[in-house]
């Protein structure tokens, strides 16, 4: 690839300001061994990835970088000469020599591309040919070595029918992009001196463990049913359905083994519970380089760790953290965002990808995605078996319009057979009785819920709303009435305070107590929105809930007699048919509601075709594979919005969306984060908001003083990240429509970061966590609040 005369003459020339090019190369090539010997590429890959490393940074010889390097060493900035000056990925191949077959084309793409200083980089090369040359030559003659100008246009040649060959075979683009994505892996795993990936070799012991302490408990345990069919299948992909209380998480975490894996489930609220479970009763040791968590507020968790406990120390925590940002833990627990953005090809997109190719994927309770969600992770599902990679499905229900969704590229047409799962349903036949239903076709309302709780001895009642204001009005109501012990739980709530409240929920919902014999009875009613739905384990006694769908509803009651322990001669299950109607999706393009009308009259259609009485768990996937249907939805609004989606992401160019952009749409951003500022009591908070700020400040000033050395700003560096996620802590996420038009009272933008700054929004905060000032209040001069200018 490279001629070992000019290597030589270059391997010396800075690559960064502590490292030689033949040092970085070496460092490179070292995370390519433990790509290989973890069995994650074959030799093919490992003997074009290695060409790659070899050539990628060549062109850092160049003297314009060279002289920024300089510079940087000796505490000055020096900047990128547009003029005269080209990336080093550009310079790169011009310094090496092709031959005409595909490994070629495929090495010079990933050299070409491992940065993005420019939007095209082909397009870079064939504009600034002159400055391309003069650079080339100028490398060449400060290595005394002879300029040939037949080679380079040989290259430029080469280049040209290198695009031409990926633009018309997608099978060649769909390798180079793997060994694009090999390459910047493995090379900013060696840039930040971290392993590019950790061992994968200790689940499938760590499962057997925790197998071998159940049976000390009881001489009978062992695997079920569906975590055998899991271990006996992990070559394939797979769809299991089976109820909650099932060994759901074991068969998954068993499927997985001991490969690198992702546990992929819809709420935070869950993906802590999950993380903590596998940390604390799985894995239990060396868990910083085994089990990763991955969602916005994963700094907030690791901290919060560390405060727990007196052996991490800061520097600990922020490695961690590293790590799990690079993905080279073995074992991640994380929402869809964290890794299903590389189905929009954002610039960097190309190491997410590579890695899947090797990774195995479950995605727990695929049918809680709204439409638009949904098209991104099937999406990605066809582009992870593409590649190489596997996907298991796990999920108490599964409609049959989904599965039919798993396996289309497009509304109408054939099944495609690589995308078709093997399908394990969980043998509940004598399956405990846990649910007995009691149908009110009316809307949710106190005075009945209150009734029962009256005139019943369990009082650890769950009552789950659609919306935060009814979960308000119906704890307000039910508080007004005399219970006291009652709590709300919903996301409208400032994150520390939320973070409490769903410690409280998973303390309250054991079903049994420390002796895991004696029934956890507990008299406290929660009243919650669908946070409780997926995956959480609590378990109540009665609940009281609005429908929304077949699908959210068996996932609410899941969470009522978990276990089956529970006497069901009585109604346990209390469901709600009616529901404001505005909350429906009618049309395509409604910008209301958020229930699919068409799901929402089919689950009320199913459930009321059942009745009242015992719901077992055969009724449940009897009802949803009667109603939920593709024919029955095909002229719903939900799949007509999943297609525009589908095709919309599945046709976008290589880098036509920005990263920002990718993340709007998949994380679906609909909420932001504010202070809050209550009406009559002021900003809640204020006092420990200030001391955060003037520490914030004072931080910053350490890391503009040029006398600190790095090891130092390393420290501030950390602190700083540890302050903005205090600071976090005491925001509350809101909707967009609480922040427009004549209802808000947007005081002033807080400046967290350079990049990040914190409306403090004024509003109602109590109990019942925040509500948005009506027309009325926002109107009135009274609460403008001028005094604001004070805070920091």
């Amino acid at each position: 690839m490279i001629d070992d005369k000019l290597y030589d003459k270059l391997k010396n020339c800075y690559a960064k300001e502590d490292e030689s090019i033949e040092v970085h190369v070496n460092n490179v090539l070292e995370q390519m061994g433990i790509l290989k010997r973890l069995g994650y590429i074959d030799d093919e890959k490992a003997k074009i990835l290695g060409d790659a490393i070899k050539c990628h940074d060549v062109g850092k010889a160049n003297k314009y970088f060279q002289n920024r390097i300089l510079s940087a060493k000796e505490g000055k900035k020096k900047y990128f000469d547009k003029e005269n000056e080209l990336g080093h990925n550009i310079l790169s191949p011009f310094l090496c020599r092709f031959g005409d077959d595909e490994r070629d084309y495929i090495t010079a793409y990933a050299i070409i591309n491992h940065h993005y200083y420019v939007k095209n980089n082909f397009n870079e090369i064939k504009e600034k040919e002159d400055i391309l040359n003069k650079n080339i030559e100028e490398i060449y003659k400060s290595c005394n070595l002879e300029f040939d100008k037949n080679n380079i246009l040989d290259l430029y040649k080469f280049i040209s029918i290198l695009q031409t060959e990926l633009e018309e075979n997608p099978k060649i683009l769909k390798k180079a992009l793997l060994i694009l994505g090999l390459l910047n892996k493995c090379d900013y795993a060696a840039s930040a001196h971290m392993e590019v990936e950790y061992s994968a070799d200790f689940l499938q012991n760590a499962l057997e463990n925790m197998m071998d302490e159940w049976k000390n408990k009881n001489s009978s345990a062992s695997w079920n049913d569906i975590q055998k069919f899991c271990m006996n299948n992990k070559d394939k992909n797979l769809i299991v359905v089976a109820p909650t209380g099932m060994g759901k998480t074991e068969a998954a975490l068993s499927w997985i083994g001991d490969n690198k894996g992702f546990f992929i489930l819809p709420l935070k609220t869950a993906i802590n519970s999950i993380y903590d479970r596998v940390k604390k009763d799985i894995v239990k040791d060396n868990i910083s380089k085994r089990v990763a968590l991955l969602h916005g507020d994963t700094f907030n968790i690791y901290n919060d760790e560390k405060i727990n406990d007196n052996n991490k120390n800061k520097e600990d925590i922020w490695a961690y953290y590293e790590k799990s940002k690079l993905l080279s833990i073995p074992l991640n627990i994380s929402t869809p965002d964290q890794i299903f953005d590389f189905i929009f090809k954002a610039i960097g997109f190309e190491p997410k990808y590579a890695m899947l190719s090797y990774s195995k994927v479950v995605i727990d309770e695929i049918q809680a995605y709204d439409s638009n969600l949904l098209a991104c992770i099937i999406i990605g599902i066809q582009n992870i078996i593409d590649i190489g990679g596997k996907v298991s499905i796990f999920t108490a229900t599964l409609p049959p319009f989904v599965e039919d969704l798993l396996s289309l590229k497009k509304a109408g047409s054939s099944k495609i057979e690589r995308y078709k799962f093997v399908k394990n349903i969980a043998d509940i036949k004598g399956y405990k009785k846990r649910h007995n239903i009691k149908i009110l076709e009316e809307e949710m309302n106190a005075d009945l819920i209150y009734e029962h709780y009256k005139n019943s001895y369990s009082k650890k009642y769950l009552v789950v709303c659609n919306t935060v204001k009814k979960s308000q009005e119906i704890y307000q109501e039910l508080k007004d009435k005399g219970i006291d012990n009652i709590n709300l739980l919903h996301s409208k709530f400032v994150k520390l305070e939320r973070k409490e409240k769903e410690n409280h929920i998973m303390s309250v919902g054991k079903t049994y107590k420390e002796d895991n014999e004696t029934i956890n009875e507990i008299d406290e009613v929660w009243v919650c929105t669908q946070i409780v739905e997926a995956s959480l384990d609590i378990d109540f006694d009665y609940i009281f809930t609005e429908l929304s769908d077949l699908n959210g509803l068996f996932q609410r009651l899941g969470r009522i007699n978990r276990k089956g322990a529970k006497n069901i001669n009585d109604h346990n299950c209390f469901i709600f048919t009616e529901i404001n109607q505005k909350l429906l999706i009618k049309k395509e393009d409604s910008i209301r509601g958020f229930i699919d009308e068409a799901i929402y009259k089919l689950s009320k259609k199913a459930i009321l075709s059942h009745g009242d009485g015992i719901l077992t768990e055969e009724d449940k996937l009897n009802l949803i594979d009667e109603y939920l249907t593709t024919e029955n939805m095909k002229e719903s609004v939900f799949l007509k919005r999943y297609w525009i989606s589908y095709d919309y992401y599945s046709k976008l160019y290589m880098h036509e969306l920005s990263a920002k952009d990718a993340e709007k749409y998949l994380r679906n951003i609909i909420s932001f984060d504010v202070f809050p500022k209550d009406i009559n009591n002021g900003l809640l908070n204020e006092e420990e908001i200030n001391l955060i700020f003037e520490r914030i400040k004072a931080v910053k000033e350490h890391l503009n003083d040029k006398n600190k050395s790095r090891e130092e700003k390393k420290k501030y560096l950390f602190e700083l990240s540890e302050l903005k996620s205090e600071i976090m802590k005491y925001t509350v996420s809101v909707g967009l429509y609480d922040l427009g038009g004549e209802k808000v009272k947007y005081l002033e933008n807080i400046e967290i970061s350079k990049n990040t700054s914190i409306p403090i929004l004024l509003c109602h905060y109590d109990e019942l966590g925040f509500r948005r000032l009506t027309e009325e209040e926002s109107k009135n001069e009274n609460f403008d609040n001028k005094d604001d200018e004070n805070f920091i």
